[in-house]
């Protein structure tokens, strides 16, 4: 969990929606104010940022008119209106105490560096954003030719400058040269798994191309999960640097409920490194998140085929589409792009899955393994093994699917999953329940954390008559995977065995709140008459 960033914001928009600012005149049939927020409300977002701009020039001194047009202005994309308002707040002394960071920003796009020194001052003097100090005057640094002057020393001068400032540290090498020194930083970095060291590794890669380190470019690569390619990454100077602190921050402010915030430092990013991939991936995640759906669209579609980011970039758009048809078709238009992409294809197939057309995917998983003879580990074939089996067991072809999962088993034997997909299927079909449950019971022995395997250990043994086993392990299960159907029913299935009667009906009860079709109707049956061999849980 990342450290909290304190923000004292004086107003929110939900308020200001709701009662005019004391200094505005009494609003009237087609006052400007109203005016706004009926447009704002209706979606046209764009006319209500006019109706905040001409609001605040007819009332400049009204902190509620600045408040309005700087959210509308964050939400449009509109750097000027956003600066406007930002400047209104700090001559009425009623700026937050972030608003430097746009008067910043500002003057690095101009190249007004002692305005910008002086908006890092400011935003010191405020305290709460005085930890982005250090990196602030680094980049400026940059910027005018010099050395960053950012160390070791500095990073661990306070908690939210080292936490925010290890993928700095890293950037700062690169953007001076010391390709060495931010190799060794890389190798030592734990944040990929993280959107900021994914972000770190997909700009490093092209430093170290460049460099001549093609091995160690590629090894950054695969960390964060890219195919091969030759991405052509921007070098990395101090808007990029900017924009990405900016970005992790963002982030940061949405992961602890402040999604406005939020939103503002996402722009900050793009505002000052507009052709940044990353930058538009982490303000068009955000935007998501506040439902401008078509806005987070429209910017995920600027990120070129050649970027690290471009794989992320598509399958966002996939989750924003309106209907499974046009996930299918953004899918179908990436691959056509990169006809030899796995991780397309694999997406594609999915999405399709998705859509109800299961007999189109089946042929797209097995060009996957077509492709992963030579080119994939064990591991990698065994996922797209399982995956084809998944496709091939839900279209009702199990001999086909079981295949799948014997050669996945063979190529990884140590896979939890593979050997609970081919366990409980055993066990479901009651085909081979001794050698099912010696398969779920390796799984476990793997991966005792999951929910899914906890359950088919306890329902391997509920199979097998031994109830006062069965039950604890389903009990667990459930405390995990509190709102699955299929472990609900299991453990009400097992209750009901061992004579816990209204405990089963509470079971089947949780397990009815989600389910469909036949098993919905099975659910109903148990709940109102109990349980019967006809109703017992495959």
């Amino acid at each position: 969990m990342a450290p909290i960033i304190r923000i004292c914001r004086r107003y929110s928009l939900a308020l200001l929606l709701l009662c005019a600012a004391p200094s505005l005149a009494a609003p009237e049939p087609g006052d400007l104010y109203w005016d706004a927020q009926r447009l704002e409300l209706a979606g046209q977002g764009g006319a209500a940022l006019k109706s905040y701009a001409k609001l605040l020039a007819r009332s400049p001194d009204s902190e509620a008119a600045a408040s309005n047009l700087l959210a509308a202005a964050v939400r449009e994309g509109s750097f000027d209106d956003a600066l406007t308002a930002i400047r209104t707040g700090q001559k009425a002394q009623s700026a937050d105490s972030d608003a430097p960071l746009m008067v910043f920003v500002d003057a690095f796009r101009r190249k007004k560096w002692a305005e910008a020194s002086a908006a890092v001052a400011d935003l010191e003097a405020k305290h709460d954003f005085a930890f982005m100090a250090p990196m602030l005057n680094g980049w400026l640094n940059v910027a005018q030719g010099r050395a960053s002057g950012f160390s070791v020393s500095q990073l661990m001068s306070g908690g939210l400058t080292a936490y925010y400032g290890d993928d700095q540290l890293v950037y700062f090498d690169l953007a001076e040269g010391n390709i060495a020194q931010g190799k060794l930083r890389l190798r030592n970095f734990r944040g990929y798994d993280e959107p900021h060291g994914r972000f770190l590794a997909g700009h490093a890669m092209g430093e170290f191309a460049r460099s001549g380190d093609q091995e160690f470019a590629s090894a950054l690569g695969r960390q964060i999960g890219l195919e091969q390619g030759n991405y052509a990454t921007s070098k990395i100077t101090a808007e990029i640097g900017l924009a990405m602190m900016f970005a992790r921050l963002a982030i940061a402010l949405d992961e602890q409920k402040q999604p406005q915030n939020a939103l503002y430092f996402a722009r900050l990013g793009q505002w000052i490194a507009p052709t940044s991939d990353a930058a538009k991936l982490s303000l068009a995640e955000l935007l998501q998140r506040q439902g401008l759906n078509e806005k987070s669209a429209a910017m995920l579609k600027t990120v070129t085929p050649n970027s690290p980011f471009w794989f992320q970039s598509v399958v966002n758009q996939t989750q924003l589409a309106d209907t499974p048809d046009l996930a299918v078709a953004i899918a179908k238009t990436a691959l056509d792009t990169q006809p030899q992409s796995a991780h397309l294809k694999l997406l594609y197939a999915q999405r399709l899955e998705q859509a109800s057309k299961r007999e189109l995917a089946i042929p797209v998983y097995r060009s996957l393994l077509d492709k992963d003879i030579t080119e994939g580990g064990g591991s990698i074939r065994a996922m797209h093994l399982m995956l084809l089996a998944s496709a091939l067991d839900a279209s009702g072809d199990w001999g086909g699917a079981q295949t799948a999962l014997e050669e996945a088993l063979v190529l990884a034997p140590k896979n939890a999953q593979v050997l609970n997909y081919l366990g409980y299927s055993l066990l479901e079909r009651r085909i081979d329940v001794k050698r099912g449950f010696k398969l779920v019971s390796r799984a476990y022995e793997l991966s005792p954390q999951s929910a899914a395997i906890t359950d088919s250990l306890g329902w391997a043994h509920f199979l097998r008559g031994e109830i006062d086993i069965a039950i604890p392990l389903l009990e667990a299960a459930v405390k995990s995977a509190i709102g699955d159907v299929a472990i609900n029913e299991h453990l009400g299935d097992a209750y009901w065995s061992a004579g816990r009667k209204s405990e089963a009906r509470f079971a089947w009860r949780a397990a009815a709140v989600a389910a469909e079709g036949q098993v919905s109707e099975r659910l109903v049956q148990k709940i109102d008459f109990g349980w019967t061999k006809e109703t017992a849980a495959p």
